[in-house]
């Protein structure tokens, strides 16, 4: 009973492994084909490898692929079947254009016959060459231009009559934002303070102009302290307009903004740039540009004005 149960158990195991030898892998089979190329059975190579490359490639490495078509391209040859050693030799060659047989193996008819297959075969294979060349070529360029950076560059040109312009604007044109800041918030501050003391002066005041005697004193302290203001936004006027004169530059601001790629306007090459292409997107394909203020000038410069705080400032004269 044991005994016979070990034959069984072995039959199992036997049934089992048959088939997963019985059904080899395209390497397998491939290097079974080798082996009977070496030993001169060419309807074997052809029975081996055929169902590898027909209806469908079963070999996904291009040079076991290229073998393959080798093998069966000399094993017709050499069973005299050529048009299939036609068809074999001429996907080698569409494989690998480069493709050469070995000398030292292959007889010299089957290598006339490919060489003769390859040189009638060579216009085409150089339209193809040069048909992939060009799509690589079109390829890089779309990968540079995908990854290209624009950099847009706005130079303002700075203009004294704005330096002499108070809350900070001569400071916000020479790109100064704390001190135009500064000024902006004093100034504004100061003015106000002796407006609001003026005002509350003239409301102390009486129809006859005079003030009430309990309101002298305070009308006396509202009157200095409007003075004091008053004088205070004078003084950050005037330090405000001499400085921005003293630190003048005529030509600041340069504005620079760097656009991501797919963000930035379709089409804009920096006109410095060496790869910049002369050819441009049909009109209807280009985004339209941004709109520019309407005092700005097409040209380059631009207007003459200007300080930035987050915007961009611009005066006309």
């Amino acid at each position: 009973m044991r005994r016979s149960g070990l034959f069984a158990t072995f039959g199992i195991l036997i049934g089992l492994l048959l088939p997963l030898a019985a059904h080899a892998g395209p390497l397998e089979e491939l290097s079974d084909a080798e082996n009977w190329f070496l030993y001169g059975n060419f309807d074997k190579v052809v029975e081996k490898l055929s169902p590898l490359v027909e209806p469908k490639s079963q070999l996904a490495d291009r040079k076991d692929l290229g073998r393959s078509y080798e093998l069966l391209g000399l094993s017709s040859f050499y069973l005299r079947h050529e048009p299939d050693a036609r068809k074999y030799f001429e996907r080698l060659i569409r494989l690998d254009p480069d493709h050469q047989l070995d000398p030292l193996v292959v007889p010299p008819p089957a290598i006339r016959f490919f060489t003769d297959l390859h040189d009638s075969l060579r216009a085409e294979l150089e339209k193809q060459k040069e048909a992939l060349q060009r799509e690589l070529r079109e390829e890089d360029e779309r990968r540079r231009r995908a990854n290209l950076v624009i950099e847009r560059v706005e130079l303002v040109r700075n203009n004294r009559l704005v330096a002499a312009i108070p809350f900070g604007i001569g400071q916000f044109q020479n790109e100064d934002m704390g001190l135009g800041t500064a000024f902006l918030a004093s100034e504004v501050a100061l003015t106000g303070a002796s407006v609001g003391f003026y005002l509350a002066v003239s409301n102390l005041r009486q129809p006859t102009g005079r003030f009430a005697h309990t309101d002298m004193s305070r009308a006396q302290t509202y009157q200095a302290l409007q003075l004091a203001t008053g004088i205070g936004a004078l003084l950050a006027v005037a330090g405000g307009i001499l400085q921005a004169e003293l630190a003048f530059r005529e030509n600041t601001a340069v504005s620079r903004q760097v656009y991501a790629p797919g963000t930035g306007p379709t089409g804009v090459v920096p006109e410095s740039s060496p790869d910049a292409a002369p050819a441009q997107s049909p009109p209807s394909e280009r985004e339209p540009p941004p709109p520019r203020p309407e005092h700005e000038s097409p040209s380059d410069p631009p207007a003459t004005g200007g300080g930035t705080l987050g915007f961009q400032w611009q005066f006309e004269f």
